[in-house]
């Protein structure tokens, strides 16, 4: 009769499925989760900006890039740079920063707040009444800055503009930026 120790090396080369099986197992387990959350239903921000005279025309949403514009979203209207700086001198728009990664503490306009903070929400409820929200992105994705305040609008906030040409072209036009 076999001991312990004459049988466990044969033991472990019987059960070659059990690594590929536990893998599988956990990346069935992670794709359960990411459903679960994708599909919750997203919450409606407690407080509404009001909305405030809007200082560009509508555009509408055409074309779909990766990661681009959502086509059936609602419209955005984009922000030139003479009337984002007015509205950042007035301080009438909080700037949202929707960049990727850490271009934000590379660079970003003074005061804006950055997707990635923990309290976004909680700073998002104390937009003072008449506010706008102005979300920007980079020139490597255009339509981020447009995406970003889609996401807004569907959140529930009404009044939600694009930068036009995005944080680089706010810093080319020689406007305030933060490092």
């Amino acid at each position: 009769m076999p001991t312990d120790t004459e049988t466990e090396p044969a033991q472990r080369a019987a059960r070659p499925w059990l690594l590929p099986a536990l893998l599988g197992g956990l990346v069935v387990l992670v794709g359960m989760v990411a459903l679960v959350l994708l599909t919750r239903p997203t919450p409606t921000p407690r407080a509404v900006i009001a909305e405030a005279p809007a200082a560009a025309s509508a555009t509408e949403a055409t074309g779909v890039m990766h990661g681009g514009l959502n086509p059936t979203g609602p419209t955005v209207e984009l922000l030139g740079l003479p009337e984002a700086r007015t509205r950042f001198d007035a301080g009438t728009a909080l700037f949202i920063d929707v960049r990727a990664g850490d271009a934000y503490t590379k660079g970003h306009i003074p005061g804006a707040l950055t997707i990635t903070t923990n309290e976004l929400e909680t700073q998002l409820k104390n937009v003072p009444a008449g506010a706008v929200i102005v979300a920007y992105g980079s020139t490597e994705r255009p339509e981020s800055g447009q995406r970003g305040a889609q996401i807004f609008m569907e959140l529930g906030y009404p009044k939600v503009i694009a930068l036009e040409g995005g944080f680089e072209a706010w810093r080319a036009a020689g406007h305030p930026v933060e490092p």
